[in-house]
């Protein structure tokens, strides 16, 4: 790799951050529905046998609409998070060459061309995640590329989560295509689950926030907290995050049994059942110095009141030397992941889990001591909502678990 290349890519993760090219925001482009003589689920399943009923039961699982929120601006909620639920993912079956967008609100599959077959998937089949970052409004600027890329990762973990669920191989690749590179998953052919269905039922939450976002004050229950540190590193078998070198640093504020601080994550000890659970390496009021990096003040997102702010970080440059300028791109695509099942497990045991970018990233490096190289990607902030919400259930009760 170039001098020039390795330049380049730098600049791009630079360019990627929240505040650096923030212009006022204009309407993102209306999304015309596809034409053309689309293909149900239904069908899809009834012509591919119990290979096409899991595909289904997947793709609904992991795409589909889960409920909507009638005090959120932003709908709907599915899965996985989606930032100004503007979805910048579409996802792509291919079969023999052809491509079919798939629609998971109204459950049909929309051919790419008019060339594309009619799609019957008897073996294993291809999905396609397009990043779609200009459906952001203007103001984004260069984040909504990064924005993209963390959702892509996110649809390939939840995708990785429902195939587990219901009894599908899956792999993942970076495939550079048209417009790419994309992420390439591939599910097939049946297996045995390895993931119970009750983990497939948690309905993620962003938490609430008509007047300002916050946590219940209560103390975060030390058992909750082992589960979140445990899913970093027992991610679903192929998930994006398998392989790929992030560090986990965690603002642990309000936690029943844990000193407040600044906790890294060592997966050598982390990801072994029966280890000794993590403890503080700075100990200190860590989600404050988190709210003083953060980009909008207390009163709107109380960040300090948090039990946890969940920093996920990579050593970028190595990472590009190691393995070109694509490297980057995959470190994004595996925090989406790790942030995927991170919210899993936090919608399992009723918590929300909020990824955010709006942090002004040099101040929360040097407050989490992250080591020289490394770079900021992602936040998770986790706790309780202070009040149960209410929602409309939009699950399809033949698809989903």
């Amino acid at each position: 790799m170039s001098s020039s290349q390795f330049a380049a890519t730098l600049a791009e993760v630079y360019a990627h951050g929240p505040g650096k090219d923030v212009r006022p925001a204009s309407a993102p482009p209306y999304r015309r529905r596809p034409t053309g003589p689309a293909v149900p689920f239904a069908e899809l399943a009834a012509v591919a046998g119990p290979t096409g009923a899991r595909l289904v039961r997947t793709l609904g699982t992991a795409l589909a609409p889960r409920r909507f929120e009638p005090w959120n601006g932003f709908n709907e909620h599915r899965a996985y998070p989606s930032p100004r639920a503007a979805h910048l993912v579409d996802v792509l079956l291919r079969r023999d060459g052809a491509d079919w967008l798939v629609d998971p609100v109204r459950e049909l599959l929309y051919p790419a061309s008019a060339e594309s077959p009619v799609a019957a998937p008897d073996g294993p089949v291809e999905l396609v995640l397009r990043e779609q970052p200009t459906r952001m409004p203007a103001g984004y600027g260069r984040l909504a590329d990064a924005l993209a890329a963390l959702e892509a990762g996110h649809v390939a973990g939840a995708l990785a989560e429902a195939a587990a669920g219901h009894g599908l191989r899956y792999a993942v690749t970076t495939a550079t295509t048209t417009g790419g590179p994309w992420l390439t998953v591939t599910l097939g052919p049946s297996t045995a689950p390895t993931w119970s269905r009750h983990r497939l039922r948690a309905v993620r939450s962003s938490g609430l926030s008509p007047r300002g976002f916050g946590a219940d004050p209560r103390p975060l229950p030390a058992e909750a907290f082992e589960r979140l540190v445990a899913a970093a590193y027992r991610p679903p078998a192929g998930s994006p995050v398998t392989g790929v070198r992030l560090r986990h640093t965690l603002a642990v504020g309000n936690v029943a049994g844990r000193a407040a601080g600044w906790y890294h994550l060592d997966p050598a000890a982390t990801g072994r059942p029966g280890a000794a659970a993590p403890q503080p390496t700075r100990p200190g009021d860590a989600t404050g110095q988190v709210q003083r990096a953060y980009s909008y003040p207390r009163t709107e997102v109380d960040v300090a009141g948090m039990p946890l702010a969940w920093l996920v970080s990579a050593d970028v440059p190595a990472a590009v030397r190691t393995g070109g300028p694509a490297a980057y791109r995959r470190l994004l695509h595996a925090a989406g992941a790790a942030a995927q099942h991170v919210g899993t497990a936090a919608a399992e045991v009723g918590l929300f889990c909020r990824p955010v970018r709006a942090v002004r990233e040099a101040a929360a490096e040097a407050a989490a001591g992250l080591p020289a190289g490394h770079d900021l990607i992602y936040l998770l902030l986790i706790g309780r909502s202070r009040v149960r919400d209410f929602a409309y259930d939009l699950s399809n009760p033949e698809v989903s678990p």
